[in-house]
């Protein structure tokens, strides 16, 4: 029955994420800003409250920091991949290299997964109230939010929104508000029944965590980009996805502060297997900072979308033998 409700809530969220790509790009236009701005400050926040509800659950309400670790990396690594992936598929000779202004926001989830993994990885735990967390983790959540204001700021301080009709602007605004609504309500339903059915499967938790959750709560970006991709709102498809990824690492932080039993760490409480993983998004976002550097469409297959797709695949299954 689980896997029933699971199906039908995933349709939900295609329909609403199908209608929140048109929509978000629609209010762009009416607001006089980026469609990437739009993509990293509102869109990617949306899609990524799925997340967020799951990760804090499996740290706070059960006490599984691998799972809350997993689901927020294995969801980095799904998100590039769907780049790759809506390239491949579509035949669109390189999605990266025609979205252009998203560099400065590549560099910065660079530096914040980096962070993360040194985090997780060496000795730097606080004890605050009967609180034990990272140190790293108050770092990350201060740079989330800074880069956060800071692209607010740059972009949306020169938005002229008399330049769009009042009363299309609020139905559109409305219209968003509506789809984002049912697709947050949704993706947190939806996390719930796939935590359901991870448990039934008695694989190893970060792995589960990587692999299927990180599917389940990675949907609402996945229909995005996809319906994104077919109107070529590529800079709001890659924005949607740098800025869920950086929202995500900014969830990994804030849930090993919310774990007060002890600080997340590797091997301790996590898989190691999650190196892998990070590994392989640190990768993947070199090569597409390489990518979006490219000012020629590829000739049929773009060869970035293939190094990505072999790394997805390559990290998963190191993650899987090393759990």
């Amino acid at each position: 029955m689980v896997w029933i409700y699971f199906i039908a809530t995933a349709a939900v969220i295609i329909l609403a994420g199908s209608k929140l790509s048109v929509l978000a790009e629609k209010l762009a236009g009416q607001l006089n800003i980026s469609s990437s701005t739009v993509g990293l400050l509102l869109v990617s926040v949306i899609t990524s409250l799925p997340e967020l509800a799951t990760s804090l659950s499996a740290a706070v309400q059960i006490g599984q920091p691998g799972l809350a670790a997993g689901n927020t990396t294995g969801s980095d690594l799904f998100n590039l991949m769907i780049i790759a992936l809506c390239d491949t598929l579509f035949r669109k000779k390189g999605i990266l290299r025609q979205a252009r202004h998203n560099t400065s926001a590549m560099l910065r989830y660079l530096l914040m997964i980096s962070l993360l993994l040194l985090t997780f990885t060496l000795p730097n735990q606080l004890t605050v109230a009967g609180m034990h967390f990272n140190a790293g983790s108050l770092i990350i959540i201060a740079l989330y939010l800074i880069f956060f204001f800071r692209t607010q700021h740059a972009d949306t301080g020169h938005a002229d929104a008399a330049s769009a009709d009042r009363s299309q602007l609020t139905r559109t605004a409305l219209q968003f508000s509506a789809a984002a609504a049912v697709i947050v309500l949704a993706g947190m339903l939806l996390a719930r029944l796939g935590d359901q059915i991870a448990t039934q499967t008695g694989l190893e938790q970060s792995f589960v965590g990587t692999l299927f959750l990180a599917l389940a709560t990675s949907l609402p970006e996945l229909t995005v980009s996809i319906t994104a991709v077919r109107i070529g709102a590529y800079d709001l498809m890659v924005g949607n996805i740098i800025g869920s990824n950086m929202f995500n690492v900014f969830v990994a932080a804030i849930s090993d502060v919310a774990y007060t039993k002890e600080a997340f760490h590797i091997p301790e409480n996590i898989s190691s297997g999650l190196l892998y993983i990070g590994g392989c998004v640190v990768t993947m976002t070199l090569i597409s900072l390489v990518a979006v550097r490219q000012k020629r469409k590829a000739k049929s297959f773009a060869w970035e979308s293939i190094a990505v797709l072999i790394l997805y695949t390559t990290g998963l299954f190191a993650m899987y033998h090393a759990g």
